[in-house]
């Protein structure tokens, strides 16, 4: 992966995660962050922790999940906001609806069990950008090129990978999923990458890809890649990168960019870092000098 690496920070966990990742994190790199949409007294936070990350250089990519309908229209309407502050801030956004997530469990489910199903679909997005330029293969997309791709359009991103040795039913079927954006087909621009397995036949290829770009006739394709999964049947795994499509809500007629506020929260954050790190370090020297004392009194 030319040394390129994936961070992962979610905001209830940014406080432990971000000081393990900081020192580590270039520009090469990619940092997604994950936040749950909703709670007002998060938002200051949320603006909080995005600018201390782009502060990093490493792009930077939102994970934004709408709350659920029962949550009430006042929490809703706070997560529209906190969206386009994560948009503003961000290189690019993913979002999931929260509601769609609730149509892929049963009823019985436990909250916990929810919770971490609900993670491990937003995981999975993670997962497919890592598996694009990690995976050599005979048309490789590198992470140039992605990242090209996502300063290109200010847009919300759809990043998804499907697996299946059967593409007998319609192919929105399978890419769509409820808590996913519906409006993915009409990006602007799309990355496609292609694996397949060693029974997978030239006439299959074809006719799969026929039906990509005919179900993306509206998107530009900006790179194809592919690659050989050195696994017996006919099965293929494809992931989709789209850009362009449309914001899933309106943005608020009094939402206020957060630039003035970003300054105060930036310096602030990086001088509670500085001491941090200024702490750590001065323990680490008296600890040192401890150690060498006993070592020769």
């Amino acid at each position: 992966m030319n040394n390129v690496k994936i961070y992962k920070l979610k905001h209830n966990e940014f406080e432990t995660d971000y000081y393990q990742y900081a020192p580590h994190m270039n520009q090469d790199d990619f940092c997604f962050y994950q936040f749950v949409g909703g709670n007002p007294n998060q938002t200051e936070q949320l603006i909080d922790q995005l600018h201390t990350i782009k502060n990093e250089k490493a792009m930077l990519v939102g994970i934004f999940r709408f709350p659920f309908q029962f949550e009430g229209k006042k929490r809703f309407e706070t997560a529209i906001d906190q969206y386009y502050h994560m948009k503003e801030i961000c290189d690019s956004v993913a979002f999931f609806h929260g509601e769609g997530m609730l149509d892929m469990i049963h009823s019985d489910t436990t909250v916990v069990e929810a919770n971490n199903y609900f993670s491990s679909l937003e995981d999975e997005l993670v997962d497919a950008l890592e598996n694009m330029v990690s995976v050599p293969g005979e048309m490789n997309i590198d992470v140039q090129d992605i990242k090209h791709f996502i300063k290109q359009n200010d847009g919300p991103l759809f990043l998804h990978t499907i697996e299946s040795d059967s593409f007998d039913q319609p192919l929105k079927n399978m890419i769509s999923a409820p808590y996913l954006p519906d409006n993915y087909a009409d990006g602007k621009q799309m990355i496609l990458n292609i694996g397949y397995t060693r029974e997978v036949d030239m006439e299959a290829y074809r006719q799969i890809n026929l039906r990509l770009h005919d179900m993306f006739h509206k998107a530009d394709l900006v790179k194809l890649g592919s690659y050989f999964i050195d696994r017996p049947g006919k099965k293929f795994k494809i992931t989709l990168l789209v850009n362009g499509i449309e914001d899933p809500f309106p943005q608020p007629e009094h939402f206020s960019k957060t630039s003035s506020k970003a300054l105060k929260f930036k310096k602030k954050w990086e001088n509670l870092f500085k001491r941090s790190r200024e702490g750590r370090a001065s323990q680490s020297k008296s600890a040192h000098t401890s150690f060498s004392q006993e070592r020769h009194p």
